[in-house]
């Protein structure tokens, strides 16, 4: 008997184990360029591999580095802070180095300088490039002697014996855009050896020790039983779930704010405002509430970003409102309801004000999703163009911040205001289905553009596209096209 149930357990083994190592290997996609199994991915002599929920391998190096851009985006930086000129405007060269090297014009602090030749196709960023910068401190350097102050773009005054270092952020490695990390990184610091008011810097642009390429390995490392657990059969979706808990951790900073990543410290209103509503409402609340009320004041929302200087150019800051309700949403806080209700009001009131077009029903303001300006609108829009045109995305987040609005305003007895953000909302929506739908094409127009008489881009935006689906703007006729 002893051996039959020996030899029973035996087989059941050999069953199980045979059936686990068969869904460990199944394949689950399959194309002429990689393969995704249940444990890992084939891209040719590239491999990844789960070996457990908890463990990750791989042996993948990108080659981005052979295809990087020869343009390189730079600014200058007095002290370490992101003061020369307002954002979104950068110095711009495109590096085509001679016997290896490539030297920038001088280049005057506060007069963008932006190299006007056209990059020739199939160009790039040669390995292993010397670069020089130059910078023309001298109007820095008399004011000082002179007013014993300069003042900046935005009207800041940065005072003689204030003035330590001038520092250079930009684009292209060793470059960084962490203006809060300059003073920790020496080798972007400019210097003036002979004293003349020329500073220089000497960098080796796309060095191949440099290249991108993912970890080797990960491991989990901190305790993540708190959060919601996901098991799913397939160790490579429970790996990568399990990381991405970790990260998570790894992106909270010691204020209890989230950062935004690597190289862009602090919270930022959209950047927060959607991780809050795709899951971080629900894994990390408290969190949350600490990042969105960094971005308040004077009682509303910041628009920390965008053309122009920001706000009223860029006015895609409300999506702060939907995550602020989503977040009521999960933790059901009367306290928390009642003080956002109060900061979206404050600052949809001003909207209507500024960014609103009654004519249109729209929302005036950037592009929320494709905010890099050179890369959506034409180079001959200027920031008070972008002000003008009247954007998807944009529009549909004023659309639900509206409807936030009244179901903040119903749960608090506000009922004048229910109706006044209802009909708001209302009126946002007919204008999106008007305006932008493109019946013959089957999607919603990126925006519309021009003075007098506005002119539909026919090109698409994913963000706002999918967003009009979630938010109920499409309806189902639409939503199947």
């Amino acid at each position: 008997m002893r051996l039959y149930f020996s030899g029973f357990f035996f087989l059941l083994f050999a069953v199980v184990y045979t059936a686990g190592a068969q869904q460990i290997n199944k394949t689950i996609y399959t194309s002429p360029n990689y393969t995704i199994t249940a444990s890992g991915v084939i891209q040719g002599e590239f491999k990844a591999k789960a070996l457990s929920a908890f463990e990750l391998l791989s042996n993948y190096r990108s080659a981005a580095n052979t295809f990087k851009s020869p343009v390189v985006s730079f600014k200058f930086s007095i002290n370490g802070k992101d003061n020369e000129m307002a954002s979104g405007k950068d110095h711009q060269v495109t590096v085509v180095p001679v016997n290896g090297a490539f030297k920038t014009p001088l280049i005057k602090f506060g007069r963008r300088y932006v190299d006007s030749r056209t990059v020739p196709a199939k160009t790039y960023l040669a390995p292993d490039t010397k670069f020089q910068l130059n910078l023309d401190m001298r109007e820095v350097l008399r004011s000082f002697k002179t007013k014993g102050y300069y003042t900046t773009f935005n009207d800041n005054k940065i005072y003689k014996e204030d003035f330590k270092a001038v520092y250079v952020a930009g684009s292209s490695s060793p470059l960084i855009w962490d203006f809060d990390n300059l003073v920790n990184n020496p080798g972007l610091q400019l210097k003036d050896d002979d004293g003349d008011g020329i500073y220089t810097l000497d960098l080796i642009l796309n060095k191949p020790e440099e290249e991108k390429s993912t970890s080797s390995a990960w491991k989990l490392s901190k305790d993540i039983t708190a959060f919601p657990q996901y098991s799913s059969g397939y160790p490579l979706m429970d790996a990568l779930y399990n990381m991405s808990l970790e990260e998570m951790q790894n992106a909270v900073e010691p204020d209890s704010t989230f950062r935004t990543g690597k190289e862009w410290a602090g919270v930022w209103t959209r950047d927060i405002s959607y991780s809050i509503i795709l899951s971080m409402a629900t894994l990390q609340p408290k969190v949350a509430e600490h990042s969105l009320m960094r971005k308040v004041k004077n009682n509303r929302v910041i628009q920390d970003t965008g053309t122009g200087g920001s706000y009223p150019v860029s006015s895609d800051r409300m999506m702060w409102a939907v995550a602020a309700w989503e977040v009521y949403k999960v933790t059901g806080d009367k306290n928390w309801l009642k003080k956002v209700y109060a900061i979206i009001k404050n600052s949809a009131d001003d909207d209507a004000k500024t960014v609103y077009d009654n004519e249109t029903g729209l929302v005036k303001g950037e592009s929320s999703f494709l905010d890099w300006r050179e890369q959506t609108y034409p180079k001959w829009m200027q920031p008070a163009d972008i002000y003008e045109s009247e954007c998807l995305g944009t529009s549909v987040v004023h659309y639900q911040t509206n409807v936030v609005l009244n179901e903040m305003a119903v749960l608090l007895n506000d009922k004048q205001a229910a109706d006044k953000y209802a009909a708001i909302a209302s009126r946002i929506k007919q204008g999106i289905n008007k305006h932008l739908w493109m019946p013959e094409k089957g999607y919603y127009g990126q925006y519309l553009y021009g003075r007098k008489y506005k002119i539909l881009s026919p090109k698409s935006e994913a963000l706002g596209e999918a967003l009009a689906i979630l938010f109920d703007i499409a309806d189902d006729g639409k939503t199947k096209t």
